[in-house]
């Protein structure tokens, strides 16, 4: 054990004992936790980042097994999938009762993808994945849902992996755009937790300008630390700022396994260099070496956060000494007090104001939906035959699928925009952490395609009546509205995909019918279509104002939550204000002195924490790649 972990150690247990005396559970407990890991020897580096970043195909990569973990373009991870060394290849689901059940590997991605059945998917809560690689020798690889900072359920799972997490790997796609704001919010909060932090970019292969990429990257990191950022913490920022940048290819490190399986060995080194797969593989391997040192920075900053919440009620009886000092302590715990209950009127003021934020947004989907119905009534318009018509009324099913398709995109992004710019606002401004969402699991209602029911001028049609096709198509509305954008809006994403794609066929199943009634008829036609789009509209519609509705109820539980914390916390420095004004002065000074001793120590505790800090960092730096 290095000097200083054994430091660190030695001041936890010291914060410890403070906040044990002082009766805090809520600060030693976590610190004894936190403590008691230092008998796991197993580092977790967890792959994070948003959807469609390549972290599923990273990982099997990594790890020598390309087809461990399910990578179509078109599945998205629904829990965190833990990967750790065993004999041989065994999955085991963890439910949300606790209990543990083997599976066999072929179901893999029926746990593990958005994809799977949602009745399956709600209880499970993770998954363990063993396999024979030497690189996992004292190391647990987590691959997590996307971190979209709206995808609450995506979000909530990879931020209760990074609790336990001793090592941060985050994906940013050279395909893509650079680094976006709530990706890089996600970084500040996950790094404020865990002193290693790099860097993955994903996809070089594909990309001609990935290097002219990474410096945007860079540039974005840089604006968002700096001054005319959120205000992120100095030490959080220079990690954030010195985390290193790992260009990697999975697509190149998989041709690599390729030709190693081949025989052709020089050919397999050669394209395994240029993947920059050994980089990442000296980099995790790395994570492993330093795992007492990232523990303790995680062990660190639970003692911090212990010394400061100690020190508050320190300084109240400290000031006690004085009949000024201690009536300027008492003002100054009632000005809190009446800002929080201003804080409260203005909560339940912006409440009525967020309600709208759901009205606003179907408003404009219905708009956007109503003039691609118009767009279909101008084109038949224009058709004069009956021949005309009937080959229109051919391809129209499966046009309409695309545009509603198309649509659903669209306003989810809208969705997106809006909220994204509204409600983070809102928790800032109602001084909340954005990361209290965390701990909210959203729920938004969730339907099987069998309880899936379209009316219209035609009547009710049940969508399985419909056979085959129902399931086919329900599917392909599945990948174009549930995966072709990166991350379904707060709380959308638990509209399943296949229950969402059964959604919108069951909007065109019902009516398909009708459609093909109408081919030669324009007018029976246009009818069919505008019914169609009617019932379309109206799903949608009540599905974005739900999940809004649960995502604002989220954001407003959180608020009143922290309102509650802190109004304790108020009142019970306020009680002990009272009770020392009202004893006498040598009793005061006595427990001022108290006071006044176990705030020096406190003090001088932070300060030794700050150097800690500084010594860790330093550590981490140097270590040998």
């Amino acid at each position: 054990m290095s000097g200083v972990v054994a430091n660190v150690l030695r001041l936890a247990n010291e914060v410890h004992g403070l906040a044990k005396a002082a009766a805090r559970e809520d600060l030693y407990g976590p610190l004894a936790e936190q403590a008691g890991r230092w008998k796991d020897a197993t580092t977790t580096v967890v792959l994070a980042g948003a959807q469609k970043r390549g972290k599923s195909r990273l990982l099997n990569c990594l790890v020598g097994h390309p087809d461990l973990l399910p990578v179509d373009a078109d599945i998205a991870t629904h829990t965190q999938v833990a990967v750790v060394r065993g004999p041989e290849l065994t999955v085991t689901v963890t439910r949300t009762d606790g209990s543990r059940t083997e599976v066999d590997p072929a179901e893999l991605p029926a746990y593990a993808s958005v994809l799977g059945d949602p009745a399956v998917l709600r209880e499970v809560t993770g998954l363990e994945v063993t396999i024979d690689e030497p690189l996992l020798d004292g190391l647990r690889l987590v691959d997590t849902p996307g971190v979209d900072s709206l995808t609450l359920g995506h979000r909530h799972a990879t931020m209760g992996a990074l609790a336990r997490a001793d090592a941060l790997l985050f994906a940013v796609s050279a395909q893509d755009q650079p680094i976006l704001r709530h990706e890089l919010e996600f970084l500040a909060e996950a790094a404020d937790r865990i002193l290693s932090v790099a860097f993955v970019l994903t996809k070089v292969e594909d990309s001609t300008s990935w290097r002219e990429l990474l410096r945007e990257n860079r540039e974005r990191l840089t604006r968002f630390c700096g001054p005319d950022g959120p205000g992120v913490a100095p030490e959080v920022a220079e990690r954030l700022l010195a985390a290193p940048w790992l260009p990697v290819s999975a697509k190149l490190g998989e041709a690599a396994l390729a030709l190693q399986a081949a025989g052709n060995a020089e050919r397999a080194a050669a394209r395994l260099e240029r993947s920059g797969l050994p980089g990442l593989r000296r980099h995790v391997a790395r994570c492993t070496e330093r795992r007492e040192l990232m523990r303790a920075g995680g062990v660190l900053g639970l003692a911090v956060s212990g010394i400061r919440a100690l020190s508050e009620p320190e300084q109240d009886r400290a000031a006690s000494t004085a009949d000024d000092g201690l009536a300027e302590r008492q003002a100054s715990v009632d000005e809190e007090i009446a800002a929080l209950a201003a804080l409260k009127r203005e909560r339940r003021r912006r409440s009525i104001d967020h309600q709208l934020i759901g009205r606003r947004v179907v408003n404009r989907a219905r708009a956007r939906l109503e003039a691609y119905r118009r767009n279909y009534e101008r084109e038949l318009a224009e058709l004069t035959k009956p021949a005309d018509v009937t080959r229109y009324a051919a391809t129209l099913p499966e046009s309409i699928e695309r545009t509603l398709g198309a649509a659903w995109q669209e306003i989810a992004a809208d969705t997106e925009r809006t909220v994204a710019d509204a409600l983070p606002r809102y928790l800032a401004e109602m001084g909340v952490d954005p990361g209290e969402l965390d701990r909210v699991v959203m729920e938004a209602p969730v339907r099987g395609p069998g309880e899936l029911r379209a009316e219209g001028a035609g009547g009710k049609f049940d969508v399985i009546g419909e056979g085959l096709p129902a399931l086919m198509m329900a599917s392909s509305v599945g990948f174009l509205s549930s995966h072709a954008f990166v991350g379904l809006a707060f709380g959308l994403s638990f509209l399943a995909p296949v229950a969402l794609g059964g959604l919108l066929a069951g909007t065109l199943l019902a009516h398909r019918r009708r459609l093909a009634e109408a081919t030669r008829n324009r007018t029976a036609l246009t009818k069919a279509l505008t019914d169609a789009f009617a019932v379309a509209t109206n799903e949608m519609s009540v599905a974005v104002e739900q999940a809004v509705a649960a995502w604002r109820g989220g954001a407003e539980q959180a608020v009143d939550a922290a309102f509650a914390v802190r109004q304790q916390e108020l009142d019970g420095r306020r009680r002990e204000l009272a009770a020392l004004a009202a004893q006498d002065a040598a009793v005061r000074k006595r427990a001022a002195a108290a006071a006044q001793e176990r705030l020096d120590t406190l003090t001088e505790a932070d300060r030794r924490a700050r150097e800690l800090a500084k010594e860790l960092a330093k550590e981490l730096a140097g270590s040998p790649a």
